[in-house]
């Protein structure tokens, strides 16, 4: 009997271990802003960028603005954080998942194609967002910082 009540017990105590470790992703909602000086766009002519965040999980939509190239631009997107499948308005199909409390997530064609991959990270102190994006087309990852406003 004293065995079941310890198996008991140690069942319960990795409920919770693991309830913890679910809830323990990170929001990355807010207003974020490229900071341009600390982040390496790469050849992507990126010269600013401000990310509006909504993630009330497992869904996040984002509105980004900025400027490419001397043009402006708009771009909204929602994917979720559990692994389904959606497409963004480029017309890839992306799937994102949890690694511990960072975000990974990848856009492939409708062939299977890999067409990029990304990592999200949020500081410890909540204040800035780490973006490592690498496009098939060009394997050297960009890596973005940005900064909550």
């Amino acid at each position: 009997m004293h065995n079941k009540s310890r198996l008991f017990s140690l069942a319960a105590v990795l409920f919770w271990v693991a309830a913890l470790f679910g809830a323990d992703h990170p929001n990355f909602s807010g207003k974020w802003k490229l900071n341009v000086d600390k982040s390496d766009m790469g050849t992507t002519g990126v010269t600013a960028l401000i990310v509006d965040v909504s993630h009330k999980d497992p869904v996040i939509t984002y509105t980004v603005r900025g400027t490419a190239g001397g043009q402006d631009f708009e771009q909204t997107e929602t994917f979720t954080t559990d692994g389904k499948p959606s497409r963004d308005s480029q017309g890839a199909n992306v799937t994102s998942h949890w690694e511990g409390a960072a975000l990974v997530g990848q856009g492939t064609g409708d062939d299977g194609t890999v067409l990029y991959t990304l990592r999200l990270t949020l500081s410890e102190d909540g204040k800035s967002i780490t973006r490592v994006f690498t496009q098939k087309d060009d394997p050297q990852p960009r890596h973005e910082i940005y900064e909550k406003q």
